[in-house]
């Protein structure tokens, strides 16, 4: 099995995924609502996203621009990125953190040499990590 985190846009997916490309790396792939066959039903979100996928090195995040009657902030989760070291952990948090609101620093905890929360200025709740270190 594997688990993709899927978010939900309220007409700002192309800005927040390029974002996302900025800080983490990866692929990104788009659909506009306006390159599918629902383009004549759905003429105000033609320029908006249908679908986004940021494609990493075994790892995804897809998105897509939901119509705003039917958006709904983020709320009650956090995607968790868990880096291979604290020096790569704190510039994934740091990049994620520009324009956003630092909710713990990213610091040294009993569990973890790197640990942090953010949300970013799209709104979305990150939780960066650095990878525990075998016993």
């Amino acid at each position: 099995m594997k688990v993709i985190s899927y978010l939900n846009f309220d007409g700002n997916c192309r800005p927040a995924m390029e974002f996302y490309q900025s800080v983490l790396g990866g692929e990104l792939i788009t659909m506009s609502y306006g390159e599918t066959p629902m383009a004549e039903e759905m003429p105000a979100m033609a320029d908006k996203m249908a679908h986004a996928c940021l494609v990493g090195d075994g790892w995804n995040i897809m998105a897509s621009d939901s119509p705003s009657e039917h958006f709904e902030a983020m709320k009650g989760m956090n995607i968790s990125i868990h880096a291979p070291t604290a020096e790569k952990a704190r510039a994934y948090f740091d990049g994620l953190a520009v324009g956003g609101t630092v909710i713990m620093p990213f610091e040294e905890t009993f569990w973890s040499k790197g640990f942090g929360l953010v949300t970013d200025k799209f709104g979305t709740p990150w939780m960066v990590n650095t990878d525990m270190e075998p016993a």
